[in-house]
C-alpha cells in the first residue's frame, strides 16, 4: 500500500477561505415564538372547552333507586349475579 494521499486541495484554497465564508449570510439564531404560542393557546382552549362540555353533560342528578331497579330488570340481571357482585365487592 502506498502512502500517496488520494485527495488534494487546490493551491491557495485556504488563503481566501475566510473571506468566502464571511460572504455566507448569517443564519437567524432566533426563531419566531408566535406560531408556537398560538398553537399552545389553541390546544389549551380546545381542552378547556371539551372538558366543560363533557362535565356539563355528565353532571346530572344521580339515578334514583327506582331507575336502577328498572334498569336491572330490563337488562335481565339475576339476583344471583347481584349477590355475587355485592359480596365480592
Amino acid at each position: 500500500m502506498s502512502n500517496k494521499i488520494p485527495y488534494s486541495t487546490p493551491s491557495g484554497y485556504f488563503d481566501n477561505l475566510q473571506s468566502r465564508l464571511s460572504t455566507i449570510p448569517a443564519r437567524r439564531s432566533r426563531i419566531n415564538p408566535v406560531p408556537y404560542l398560538a398553537l399552545a393557546v389553541s390546544f389549551t382552549l380546545l381542552v378547556l372547552i371539551g372538558n366543560y362540555i363533557l362535565t356539563k353533560s355528565t353532571a346530572s342528578q344521580p339515578a334514583s333507586d327506582e331507575a336502577i331497579i328498572e334498569y336491572l330488570i330490563d337488562s335481565g340481571t339475576t339476583l344471583a349475579q347481584l349477590e355475587e357482585v355485592v359480596y365480592n365487592y
